[in-house]
């Protein structure tokens, strides 16, 4: 909604300006419109959104909320160039241009092509040359921060119910698996699990559309491959007695509304030996302290912390524990994307770690221990301006796995 996008400019000195053609400004289609194909300009100002659409496309301006913006309707470039000039002139010629690309290396909000950063600034240096005023380039990073990192009651309770459906298959993933079983059999299955139990559930729900969260999801490790680290692809390796085991997975969503959602979770697991009815000692303790991590990183978020100072205390807990430190960070934003636009929990040394959270945020905390035999968990956690809650019940125990004997 255009009002989001004007609501983030708060000096009159300063307006946002973006370019768009056929869908290339991936912030602009999908929270204001994607009916919009030919070149489209617009200037966001601290009162009102200008709108500069191709006679191609007049027909398409239907999604704009007439009220909070002006339309031009142009059909070539010095019409454009004139009716872009008339809007400077009534704004006074703001010193501060806004455009859409990072200085922190967040794809996110490294919108604008560098084509088009190309055209739009010589377009707009050359109209304040004309004028013999300078113009100052600078990113828009922060204001698409505050429009796409905080989430309404819909998307939090739709996030919560697919935060439980997750839950379900990962449940009947782990109960399904037998001795013997491939990183590639239970990866494969996984994946079946996961279409069926959609498929069943989704008309209950609304959800018109389904899949998993990312191309190679579940990734799933088992035993000595634990040490390999999160992204490893599943291989031949079979899971045996006193093996541990864990999936970082994921599913989407689009509901009725067009609301497409994302989660991200990871659940850890034991085989166990024959003379086993618990975990031993030292697998139990890797868990408890992953356990131990997530809960004192919850107690730390809120509203207004910074997130390098959460991701301090979760993998502090870690390297407490004697355990060696994981190579990525703890947590990020997760919902409208698998890895979304705003704080990252991570090293003090990342630019994203020195943001803050935000109130009605939506973030991962996946600690990790990787060692062989290892593990690591994640939850997704909702912060409020008091302090955060998980989205989901939490993993507080070890999926125990046992030898499924067949009866004769």
């Amino acid at each position: 909604m255009l009002i989001d996008f004007i609501n983030t400019i708060k000096k009159e000195d300063t307006i946002w300006v973006m370019e768009n053609r056929e869908s290339s400004d991936k912030i602009f289609s999908k929270y204001v419109t994607d009916k919009l194909f030919s070149s489209t300009y617009v200037i966001v100002s601290k009162s009102v959104a200008y709108v500069f659409v191709h006679k191609l496309d007049e027909g398409n301006t239907q999604a704009l909320q007439k009220d909070k913006c002006k339309i031009y309707v142009y059909d070539n470039y010095e019409k454009l160039r004139e009716y872009i000039l008339e809007v400077l002139k009534e704004l006074n010629f703001p010193k501060n241009m806004l455009l859409s690309y990072t200085t922190m290396s967040d794809e996110n909000t490294d919108v604008i092509s560098h084509s088009s950063y190309l055209r739009v600034t010589k377009m707009f240096r050359r109209l304040y040359k004309e004028n013999n005023l300078k113009l100052k380039v600078k990113s828009a990073e922060m204001n698409i921060y505050e429009i796409i990192s905080k989430y309404n009651n819909d998307e939090i309770e739709k996030l919560k119910l697919l935060a439980k459906l997750t839950e379900e298959i990962l449940k009947e993933a782990f109960e399904s698996i037998k001795l013997n079983q491939s990183e590639k059999y239970i990866y494969e299955n996984t994946v079946k699990i996961a279409n069926e139990y959609l498929e069943n559930e989704k008309n209950k729900y609304d959800i018109v559309d389904y899949g998993l969260a990312w191309d190679i999801c579940p990734i799933v490790l088992i035993g000595d491959n634990l040490e390999k680290g999160g992204h490893a692809l599943p291989s031949d390796k079979r899971i045996n007695k006193g093996d541990t085991i864990y999936f970082d997975f994921g599913i989407s969503a689009t509901f009725k509304n067009g609301v497409t959602l994302y989660t991200d979770m990871q659940r850890m697991g034991y085989f166990l030996k024959d003379n086993e009815n618990v975990a031993p000692e030292p697998v139990q303790k890797i868990f408890d302290t992953l356990v131990n991590s997530v809960t004192k990183g919850i107690e730390a978020m809120k509203a207004g912390v910074k997130a390098h100072k959460v991701d301090g205390i979760v993998r502090g807990e870690i390297l407490d524990n004697n355990y060696p430190d994981y190579p990525h960070a703890t947590g990020h934003p997760v919902g409208r994307d698998v890895h979304g636009a705003g704080a990252l929990i991570s090293y003090i040394t990342s630019k994203r770690a020195h943001l803050k959270l935000v109130e009605n945020g939506i973030y991962t905390l996946e600690p990790r221990i990787n060692i062989k035999n290892g593990g690591s968990i994640e939850e997704m956690i909702l912060v409020t301006k008091d302090g955060a809650m998980p989205l989901s019940d939490r993993q507080l125990e070890l999926y125990l796995l046992k030898e499924k004997r067949e009866r004769v």
